[in-house]
Order: structure tokens, then C-alpha cells, then sequence
């Protein structure tokens, strides 16, 4: 499959990057490709600009400051697990990286790249002849969302890897545009809405994760369900982080909602303690919180039962660090 004609643009500054996305409509930006160059193959996404970051100093990066750690936006997957200070001190990060696709996706694709990801869905993900067998999706172009068989609203599912690790630290993005910076906490960059999954303004670009210090001190893991170990998407894929000095639980999955879910009702019951009562009633609590549906190959029922198991694997391993 070809890619469509597009203009491309390799700004040297963020200013002259933030001025290109406020001025070109349906701009997008290029980190490793993985994700939107498929898209593109597709015709599921079409920008008449493609903007390439790589041009643009110091956004490449795995720096520990003040106790916490700072990860540049165009760093490599590969870069971010195997560095020494990520491996030893956020484990459940190194293990969502390293479980990216291939090695080659590894080596190209990056940690904001991954983060930003488009949504997926069974009936989005398609090639364009695949697609023209029925009437086009909400998220595609069309009215009617297939999945849901409702109107104007979009339930694709989020299914990035690196998402829930981050969710679990508490980890923060740093996001600039040519009128300033802001920093927000990772969990506030998605929206919800399946077709316009991110939440930056206009012009901006994240160019920056923090992870705090209180976030290497405790257990992190992260745990996926795919049909093949590499290559494919998470069916499901699950974070912990737990710290048996404050008995604190944090939780975070992805692929079952149209934006990484934080199971705080979940985290809040196991907090308390990790009694086989408590695992039971927090994998009652995650079925709630979740809003999976039918938009992978697998039945949202599939799903749920994966959660559990996940959860289950987790505390299991957190026991028995």
C-alpha cells in the first residue's frame, strides 16, 4: 500500500513546530511512524501536512533530577527500557516499553509516540477496500459508530502500552507550544471521546514526561494479553504499583475504555489490605469501572475476565517480590 500525498515539514524549534499545527488544519505529527504511517497506508488518516519532531534538539532523553525522572518525548521505547535508572527503579515502565509490537517498533517508536497513539477499532482499523464493503464509521468519516450502533459517537478503544504504567506513578507531561508551557498529570491528556482521543490546545506538543520520586520507591509490573507476545496490540494490558511502606495500590489498565482507565475504586479497596476478600472484591470494583466493548476480536465479556486474571497475576507477583 502506498501512503497519500502529503506536504512534509521538519521544523528546528518547538515555536516553529507549534506554529505549523496552529496554522495547518489536520496537521500531524511524526515520532517513530509506527502508528500513523499504518493509519495513513489505510486512508483512515489523510493530513495534508506531516510535521517530523526529530529535528528539533533535546527531545531524546532519560535524565534523573531532584529525585525524579525526566524522559524526553522522542526517546525510543528501546532507549527507555534499557537504561539502567528506568530498569532498576520503574521496572513496570521498562516491562510496557519492551512489550511494544517488535523489536523494530522498539527501535523506532517512541514513548510520546506510543502515549499519543490513535484509538483502535475492529471496524476502524481497516484497509480502505475492507471499508468499503459498508457505510463508513463515526470515526472514519462516517455517522453511525458499528460498534454500538449509535450515532455520532465513537467507542474505539485506547490501547496503548506505556499509558497505564505512567497512570500508576503519577507520572506528568510537559506539554509547549509557542505561547508557553504547561505541565499536566498523563492521566489528563486523554479525553474519552474515541474520536478525538487526545485533549492537547491547539499547537501544542508534548515534549516531556516526569516521573515523580515517590514512584521509584515502590513495586511497579506491567502485564498484557495479546494474541501473539509481539507484534499484536494489548487485548488487555494492566499496571500495579504498590508500596508496602504506606500500603498504598494503584492501578491503571488499557485497551478496555476509550482512554486508559485509573481503577481507583479498585485501588482504594486493595489499600486497605491485600486479603483474598479485598483481591475479590477489587476485581468486582475494576468491572465496574471499565467500559470495554466489542472492538476487537475478542467479546467484551473476554475482557473482563482478563482483567481479573491480570489483577490476580499482579498481586501474586507483588507478594512474592
Amino acid at each position: 500500500m502506498r501512503l497519500p500525498k502529503f506536504e512534509y515539514a521538519e521544523p528546528k524549534s518547538i515555536e516553529e513546530a507549534s506554529s505549523i499545527l496552529s496554522k495547518e488544519d489536520g496537521a500531524k505529527i511524526l515520532a517513530g511512524g509506527t502508528d500513523l504511517l499504518v493509519n495513513m497506508k489505510h486512508r483512515v488518516e489523510t493530513p495534508a501536512v506531516i510535521m517530523s519532531l526529530k529535528r528539533i534538539p533535546d527531545l531524546s532523553f532519560v535524565r534523573p533530577e531532584d529525585g525524579g525522572i525526566r524522559i524526553g518525548a522522542m526517546t525510543s521505547l528501546k532507549s527507555v527500557y534499557s537504561h539502567p535508572t528506568i530498569a532498576e527503579k520503574l521496572p513496570g515502565l521498562a516491562l510496557a516499553a519492551s512489550s511494544v509490537g517488535s523489536y523494530h517498533h522498539q527501535v523506532m517508536g517512541t514513548v510520546g509516540g506510543n502515549l499519543c497513539q490513535q484509538n483502535r477499532c475492529k471496524y476502524f482499523n481497516q484497509s480502505r477496500w475492507w471499508r468499503s464493503s459498508r457505510a463508513l464509521c463515526f470515526k472514519a468519516g462516517g455517522e453511525l459508530c458499528h460498534v454500538v450502533k449509535k450515532k455520532n459517537i465513537c467507542f474505539s478503544s485506547y490501547c496503548g502500552d506505556v499509558a497505564p504504567s505512567l497512570l500508576v506513578m503519577n507520572a506528568k507531561a510537559l506539554l509547549e507550544s509557542k505561547e508557553g508551557k504547561r505541565e499536566v498529570e498523563v492521566e489528563s491528556l486523554f479525553t474519552g471521546d474515541g474520536k478525538s482521543p487526545l485533549g492537547l490546545r491547539r499547537g501544542e506538543i508534548l515534549t516531556e514526561i516526569r516521573v515523580p520520586r515517590e514512584s521509584q520507591e515502590g513495586f511497579s509490573t506491567y502485564m498484557k494479553f495479546a494474541n501473539r507476545e509481539s507484534i499484536d496490540f494489548p487485548i488487555v494490558g494492566a499496571s500495579l504499583w504498590a508500596s508496602p511502606d504506606t500500603k498504598t495500590v494503584r492501578l491503571a489498565f488499557t485497551a478496555v475504555d476509550r482512554k486508559p482507565l485509573r481503577a481507583r475504586k479498585a485501588e482504594e479497596r486493595l489499600s486497605g489490605g491485600l486479603q483474598k476478600s479485598a483481591l475479590e472484591e477489587a476485581a468486582r470494583l475494576v468491572l465496574e469501572e471499565a467500559k470495554p466493548v466489542n472492538t476487537s476480536l475478542y467479546p467484551a465479556s473476554h475482557k473482563r475476565d482478563v482483567m481479573g486474571l491480570l489483577l490476580e497475576s499482579m498481586i501474586t507477583k507483588f507478594l512474592g517480590r
